[in-house]
Order: C-alpha cells, then sequence, then structure tokens
C-alpha cells in the first residue's frame, strides 16, 4: 500500500478520525511493520505500553486474564489508549493467524503531535468525546443501580 492508503486508513479509527492528512502521512510512512506467528503475543496485560498496533492482516485473539474477550481483526488499533497515556495495556492480544501490523511507539506519535501540534489537538478532542461517551454510560448503569432493590430483598 501506498503512505496515502496507509494514512486514510489510519484516519478509520475513531481518534484519528479529524486528524490532517500530513501528519497521519508521517506516522503511516514511519511506523515499523511487525509481523507475528499463530500463538505470539502482540501485547501483554500488565506491560508498560510502548506502542500502538495497527492490524493490517490477521486477527488477534483479546484477553482480560485467562478469558477471552473478543478477536481483533483487520482495521484494529490495539493499545492505543495505553501508549498515549504511558500506563500498562488493559489486555493481551495473541495471533491467532499470521498478524501484519504497523507498530506506532510512543515515541513516533509524541513527536507527530509536537510537531503538528493540531493533530496533537483532535486527538486529544476524540479522546475526550470517548471519555464523556463513557461517563454518560457510567452515569446510566449507576442510575439503575439506585433503582434496583436491595440485594437483601431479593
Amino acid at each position: 500500500m501506498s503512505v496515502r492508503a496507509d494514512a486514510e486508513t489510519l484516519r478509520n479509527i475513531p481518534i484519528f478520525r479529524d486528524c490532517e492528512a500530513v501528519p497521519l502521512q508521517v506516522m503511516a510512512f514511519a511506523a515499523e511493520r511487525q509481523t507475528f506467528a499463530p500463538g505470539e503475543t502482540l501485547i501483554s496485560e500488565g506491560t508498560r505500553a510502548k506502542a500502538a498496533y495497527f492490524i493490517l492482516q490477521g486477527n488477534a485473539t483479546l484477553k482480560q486474564g485467562t478469558k477471552a474477550i473478543g478477536l481483533a481483526e483487520p482495521g484494529a488499533f490495539l493499545g492505543e489508549l495505553a501508549m498515549i497515556g504511558n500506563t500498562q495495556y488493559s489486555l493481551t492480544a495473541v495471533a491467532e493467524s499470521p498478524v501484519s501490523t504497523a507498530r506506532i511507539d510512543r515515541a513516533l506519535f509524541l513527536r507527530v503531535v509536537s510537531e503538528y501540534p493540531e493533530f496533537g489537538d483532535a486527538v486529544m478532542k476524540a479522546l475526550s468525546e470517548k471519555l464523556g461517551t463513557s461517563v454518560r454510560e457510567l452515569d446510566g448503569v449507576r442510575n439503575l443501580f439506585n433503582r434496583s432493590r436491595s440485594f437483601t430483598q431479593l
């Protein structure tokens, strides 16, 4: 694929949806291509996030602890929040089939943010919207919980 096509593919990721083409092209160009054989781990729950992985081909099982919680397919972006926040991965991803990724490390991401401040602004806006949605969903759950009967009344 061309750098422009890769950049447009990155734009499909919600946090990059409103970003300009040039910083996405820089990131697509500089991202390291990495492959994983079936059974290899892409990211491990509880380890410090040094990079995020954009799945180009193949599938990976997503796990929390030993429990499978989903399947990541081409177009999935794994570990981006942990990478941006410099925290630990909250899940493990294991290749189910041969997996090809674009690895975007934290240093690359921060360099693009520093050289293209509007890119950083767009990403932070998208993350803020995502956080707002999560808070609203949690408020809804809290309201349901508050209206429910006491466990002792069941």
